[in-house]
């Protein structure tokens, strides 16, 4: 595909892919990646429709005074030059930030109206789809405990306390954690004393590895 080289051509393609482009890196943001996340070809079709969606609101919108405008036949003033320069910050930028935000966010605002859509769907058709990929991912992700401990394939445990700055992978990476403060184990799993000196530690989680999740563990 050749790009455009004149003025008009380039702000034409800009506007039908900057758009897109800001949605869609903002959900990567908010939700995690997924395989589709992986894929350039896929990530560009999406973009452009995503675009694609919001030009023809703009549109149907602006167009009748952008057409009158380049129908006059006056001369382009500065302002004008400044204001569609702020009209496609705001309409190619903040406006589908905001929006993809609203959609994927922590506080999606939308929220409410996706939990009442699954909740008719599922009475409709008895479906308890869950787009969460994986158990891992539900659990991570979920959790309130404040504590974790796996048990290796040979039997040693590894915890200690899970807190904001530990971290966890989601699919399609694989399982890993990294724990904020380590805690000296017993054969049993017990937490006994923190790690002297102690600034983290990172497990890889493999398929025969148990990861147990705690509250007050010290307790």
């Amino acid at each position: 595909m050749s790009l455009p080289t004149d003025g008009f051509g380039i702000l034409a393609y800009l506007a039908l892919i900057v758009p897109g482009i800001i949605f869609i890196m903002v959900r990567s943001q908010l939700r995690g990646f997924r395989d589709v996340d992986r894929s350039v070809g896929a990530r560009i079709l999406l973009a452009f429709v995503v675009s694609a969606i919001f030009v023809a609101l703009y549109t149907a919108i602006l167009g009748p005074r952008a057409v009158a405008r380049l129908q006059s036949g006056a001369e382009v003033t500065p302002d004008e030059v400044a204001g569609a320069a702020w009209l496609f910050i705001l309409t190619a930028i903040l406006i589908p930030a905001v929006v993809s935000w609203a959609i994927y966010g922590e506080t999606a605002l939308l929220r409410p109206i996706h939990r009442a859509a699954n909740t008719i769907k599922a009475r409709i058709t008895n479906s308890r789809y869950e787009p969460t990929p994986t158990a891992w991912d539900l659990a991570t992700t979920t959790t309130e405990a404040t504590w974790v401990r796996v048990r290796l394939n040979d039997g040693v445990w590894v915890g200690g306390r899970f807190g904001d700055r530990s971290y966890f992978s989601t699919y399609p990476e694989p399982r890993d954690l990294f724990i904020e403060e380590q805690y000296i184990m017993s054969g049993e799993g017990a937490f006994v004393d923190p790690v002297p000196s102690s600034a983290g530690v990172w497990v890889a989680v493999k398929d025969d590895y148990l990861v147990e999740w705690l509250h007050d563990a010290e307790d």
